[in-house]
């Protein structure tokens, strides 16, 4: 392989022989604006000091797009992780369902996704190629299958872009019985498949409780009734909780986990997802990461708490959910920032890959 790409070897991601950790974000519609604005988009992430960007690479996105952005990132020294579906259908032109997992994805995705990544092999830019963002479906099988058929078919194209799946991790991931979210034995055999090479997960630890969850999941699924039902009950019962660590937060400079909270329980499951990246040998990174808007000034003093954990428990590299530049990219569940939010005085401290 070329060293200008990046590798994976012994649980890091490599790059010119030297190990690669990354502080980056999302900026899902970067590929869905205008060049003008994409350019100013990657401009900023770039004066935060993020040096990988997550964006949406749906079909049917032109390639002279995602070839633009490319130009832009070379430009800027930024490295991209193109998704290439996603569960939720926004900015997509199917929906994806049980069906879509057994057969489906062998209509179009799989035409779409050789054409992309035969198109761009030869560029370093690439990051990685993720198959798709929060795969649930109801048959682990399923989901096997549709992992193994696709890695195998983007390697077969392009052997030399290391290869992920968007995966939540923690207790987010469903496939099969809402019980499989605490299966870890199904998390570890489908990274264990050859053709992946690193372990993906998403931490909405820190703020989640089981009505925030539940508000996300309504909204998601277009039930805006239900999912303000959820949202303001959540408001209500979780403000002393709130309270609580904006008062460790300033008088300790820490929080704290109660036991049997979501925020515990997703926790315990994420370090079961590291040490399982740990068994297989393949780099393990946050695709996203947030923090509510309700935490306000204390956001950055969190966010310099969890990149240390993550660093010292071997996490390879971060992506901050979800940064809303240039007026785009905006989280509905108020976990978006912005320049204004100071997060890259955070970053920068980190000096990745100086």
């Amino acid at each position: 392989m070329n060293n200008s790409f990046i590798s994976a070897s012994n649980s890091n991601f490599i790059l010119s022989s030297s190990i690669f950790r990354f502080i980056g974000c999302n900026m899902y519609e970067l590929a869905n604006v205008d060049s003008a604005t994409s350019e100013a988009m990657l401009k900023d992430a770039a004066s935060e000091g993020f040096n990988v960007v997550r964006f949406w690479a749906f079909e049917p996105l032109d390639k002279s797009k995602i070839k633009a952005i490319l130009d832009l990132s070379k430009e800027f020294k930024m490295k991209l992780i193109p998704v290439l579906a996603d569960t939720w259908g926004y900015l997509q032109n199917y929906k994806i369902d049980d069906e879509w997992y057994r057969t489906g994805y062998k209509k179009n995705y799989l035409n779409y996704v050789t054409d992309i990544v035969s198109n761009f092999k030869d560029r370093n830019e690439i990051m990685l190629w993720e198959l798709i963002n929060e795969p649930i479906n109801n048959s682990y099988p399923d989901m096997y299958n549709f992992a193994e058929d696709a890695s195998k078919t983007i390697k077969e194209s392009d052997p030399d872009h290391l290869i992920s799946i968007g995966t939540i991790g923690g207790v987010g991931d469903k496939f099969g019985s809402q019980f499989s979210r605490f299966n870890v034995s199904n998390f570890e055999k489908l990274y264990s498949i050859k053709t992946l090479d690193a372990v993906s997960i998403h931490d909405y630890s820190f703020n989640s409780t089981f009505l925030e969850r539940l508000d996300i999941l309504y909204r998601l699924k277009g039930k805006a009734n239900s999912a303000d039902y959820f949202r303001k009950t959540d408001a209500m019962v979780d403000s002393i909780p709130q309270s609580l660590d904006k008062f460790t937060l300033n008088k300790f400079k820490r929080t704290f986990d109660f036991p049997l909270s979501l925020r515990s329980i997703w926790r315990y499951f994420n370090r079961k997802n590291i040490q399982i990246a740990k068994k297989l040998n393949k780099p393990i990174y946050i695709g996203e990461v947030g923090f509510k808007k309700s935490m306000r000034e204390y956001r950055k003093l969190i966010l310099e708490k969890e990149l240390n954990w993550y660093f010292n428990e071997g996490i390879a590299g971060v992506l901050l959910w979800s940064f809303e530049s240039q007026g785009r990219s905006l989280d509905g569940h108020d976990y978006g920032f912005g320049v204004d939010d100071g997060f890259g005085e955070v970053v920068k401290k980190f000096r990745i890959n100086k």
